[in-house]
C-alpha cells in the first residue's frame, strides 16, 4: 500500500475526498493496479488521448462504446485517469449490479469504483463534483458477436437524462481494441435464461478454461480517445429536456462510431 500511495499520491489525495457512500476502497485498487498496469503497458499497450479535456474539478460525465465479454474499458477507463499525472482523478462508473449473485464480486466492483446505476445515484456523484462514466449500449454491446465489432447497439437515452437535466458537461470516448482483444463468439441466449444472466458469452477462453484462464485475452494494442465536450441545450421543460437528451444520444453515437471507424482506418494504413 505505501508503494501504490508514494505512486499515486495525488490521485490518493483526491480519492480521499471523494463519494465513499457506495463502499470505494482504495486498499481494493490498490491490490488490483499491478494487474491493471500490466494491461494497461505491456499487454493491450493502451494509447490513451484526451484525458486533458477532463475539468480538474466539478462533475462530468463520460460516455463510452461497449465491447468484449467483461468491462475492460471500464477498468482502462479507472487506470488512465487514476495514472494521468496533469490530472488524476477517480471515476464512478455507473452500471447494472443487480444480474450479479454473487456477493464477493459485487462487493469487489463496488470496493474499486463501480455503482449500481440509478438516476439518483447519478445526481448524487454530480452534486458532490464526482466524474461518471456510462456505457449506454448495455448488454446488448458486451453481448454483440465478434462479427459486429466496432459496431455500436443503440444508446439507451435514458442513461444520459440524469447528466442533461444536471446541465452536466459531457465527454464521448471511444475505445478501439477490446472488441477483438476478448472476442465474443456467440451469446448462448438460452443458457443465459436458464441461469437468469443477461447474456453467457462463449469466447476463445470461457467458458472452455478453468478460471482465471477464461479470463485470458488477446495482447491487441487498444486506442483510446476522449473527444470533445459535447454541447447541448439546457431547459426547465419536461418535454423539451427529454427530446434534447434523445438527440444528444444518437449524436454521441454517431460521434463515437466515427472516430472508430477513423482509428480503424489509421490502423490498416500503418
Amino acid at each position: 500500500m505505501s508503494i501504490f500511495v508514494a505512486t499515486y499520491r495525488e490521485f490518493v489525495k483526491q480519492s480521499a475526498k471523494s463519494d465513499q457512500y457506495w463502499g470505494f476502497d482504495l486498499r481494493a485498487l490498490a491490490r488490483l493496479e499491478p494487474f491493471l498496469s500490466f494491461l494497461y503497458f505491456d499487454w493491450w499497450k493502451v494509447s490513451f488521448e484526451g484525458l486533458d479535456r477532463l475539468p480538474k474539478e466539478g462533475p462530468a460525465v463520460i460516455v463510452g462504446n461497449q465491447g468484449s465479454v467483461l468491462p475492460w474499458q471500464a477498468l482502462m477507463l479507472i487506470y488512465g485517469m487514476m495514472s494521468n499525472a496533469d490530472n488524476p482523478r477517480r471515476v464512478h462508473i455507473m452500471c447494472d449490479l443487480d444480474w450479479i449473485d454473487d456477493e464477493r464480486l459485487n462487493a469487489f466492483l463496488v470496493e474499486i469504483g463501480f455503482v449500481p446505476w440509478s438516476s439518483a445515484s447519478m445526481k448524487r456523484l454530480f452534486a458532490k463534483g464526482e466524474i461518471v462514466a456510462i456505457f449506454p449500449e448495455g448488454v446488448a454491446g458486451l453481448s454483440k458477436p465478434y462479427s459486429q465489432r466496432y459496431r455500436l447497439q443503440e444508446f439507451d437515452w435514458t442513461r444520459l437524462l440524469p447528466a442533461v437535466e444536471e446541465g452536466v458537461k459531457i465527454f464521448p470516448l471511444s475505445a478501439l481494441g477490446c472488441d477483438e482483444a476478448v472476442p465474443l463468439l456467440w451469446n448462448a441466449e438460452r443458457l443465459a435464461k436458464f441461469l437468469k444472466m443477461p447474456y453467457f458469452p462463449v469466447s476463445p477462453f470461457f467458458p472452455w478454461f478453468p478460471f482465471p484462464l477464461n479470463l485470458a485475452s488477446k495482447p491487441v494494442p487498444w486506442k483510446m480517445n476522449l473527444m470533445k465536450e459535447a454541447k447541448y441545450q439546457t431547459s426547465q421543460e419536461r418535454d423539451e429536456i427529454e427530446d434534447e437528451t434523445k438527440t444528444l444520444s444518437r449524436r454521441l453515437e454517431g460521434e463515437i462510431q466515427a472516430q472508430l471507424n477513423r482509428d480503424l482506418r489509421r490502423r490498416f494504413k500503418a
